[in-house]
């Protein structure tokens, strides 16, 4: 656990309740004196690296050090989450704690933090604003995603400008979904039947469900989790080498197949065993109404499955690929292809996911976070072959 102290006056520290009856989250912001921020916040819960040789970075410092007392009215300021946070009126400390890297720490603003430690003893009379949220950990990647949109999809459009989605696009071209893809901000595309717009698949999580297939980067001990997780890291793996990714054209539409085939039948596979898949809030179920589409098909679903329970099985099907020498190319294990696989062990594999899932507390978030069921549904693909 990390516990940091923060001086804040009390005039300038404010608790929002959440607006919803049920809503459990808590919102809390406050300014404080710069040389005041405490080191050590924790990183792992912001999607981009800091580089603070950057146009953003620099206009940041030069406004910091100008010196002139509206650093907290220009800046955007600094978002964390924490698992606990308490306000001292005798005192006027604010205590933060984090209890968990992976759900707990800066989420938007790690620029500014940076390079606020690195100045905070330049005697500066410059403020910063502070945005905390509590028990926000089931929603902490879209939270990420959401505070950190601009600078990840204009990494995407320059990849697209650079024809870097060349290699994704030779593999899917003609899927039903590929005119859905967004490779550059503000793309839209319109239904056709229906005239209105498209609900449209981030190139970035495209990029993330291919990456969990490669054997040459994870194996039966590491896996991909942080293709649920950041988004963007994957997106910016995927960028140091697109033409690597060719190997993976031929086997890339098996492989949305199967995230479908998953997506549609996991509730049911699970609920074939003796499970009950609709009594989860997470369920979305409603007495057999349709509660959406799914994400690639768009077919009709009955029931929502959170990626978190989504990944680590697809993932898990990275254990069915081989590597052909003479093509370069990667493909199935004796050519037989995943959907076919997962039909024969859909409620082996959805049950241990459930049980996990309940073992620890119900929480797809922490589901797709956790090595372990990875690890588990990995295992039990890999003794198919």
């Amino acid at each position: 656990m990390v516990k940091l102290k923060f001086k804040v006056k009390s005039s300038s520290f404010r608790k929002l309740d959440d607006p919803f009856e049920n809503g459990k989250s808590k919102k809390y912001v406050f300014y404080t004196k710069v040389e005041d921020v405490p080191e050590g916040i924790p990183m792992a819960t912001n999607p981009r690296e800091q580089k603070l040789n950057s146009g953003v970075a620099k206009a940041i410092e030069e406004s910091l050090l100008s010196n002139d007392g509206y650093f907290h009215l220009k800046n955007r300021g600094i978002v964390v989450s924490a698992g606990n946070i308490n306000y001292n009126n005798r005192t006027e400390e604010v205590t933060l704690e984090f209890y968990d890297d992976m759900s707990h720490g800066n989420i938007d603003g790690g620029h500014t933090y940076k390079i606020i430690c690195e100045h905070k003893k330049d005697n500066l009379e410059q403020y910063v604003q502070f945005e905390v949220m509590t028990q926000v950990e089931d929603i902490i990647e879209d939270l990420a995603r959401a505070r950190n949109t601009s600078v990840q999809v204009d990494e995407k459009s320059m990849a697209e400008l650079a024809n870097k989605f060349d290699a994704v696009k030779d593999g899917l071209e003609g899927m039903p979904f590929f005119k859905r893809i967004a490779f550059k901000q503000n793309q839209i595309e319109f239904n056709e039947a229906t005239g209105k717009k498209s609900k449209m698949i981030d190139a970035r999580e495209i990029v993330a469900i291919i990456s969990m297939f490669d054997i040459e980067r994870y194996n039966a001990s590491n896996h991909p989790k942080q293709a649920y997780s950041s988004k963007g890291t994957m997106l910016k793996l995927y960028l140091e080498n697109p033409e690597y990714y060719r190997k993976f054209v031929n086997i890339m539409p098996d492989i949305f197949d199967l995230y479908d085939a998953v997506e549609m039948e996991f509730a049911d596979a699970y609920n074939s065993t003796g499970g009950r898949y609709g009594r989860k809030k997470y369920s979305g179920y409603k007495e057999g109404e349709i509660v959406g589409c799914s994400k690639f098909s768009g077919n009709s679903i009955f029931y929502k499955i959170p990626d978190g329970l989504i990944y680590p099985v697809v993932a898990a099907f990275r254990a069915l690929i081989t590597y052909n020498s003479h093509t370069d190319m990667f493909e199935w294990y004796n050519g037989e292809e995943p959907i076919k696989v997962w039909k024969r062990i859909s409620g082996e594999l959805a049950t241990k996911v459930m049980n996990f899932a309940a073992s620890i507390g119900d929480n797809p978030n922490a589901v797709g976070k956790d090595s372990n069921i990875w690890d588990l549904a990995y295992m039990t693909v890999l003794l198919q072959k």
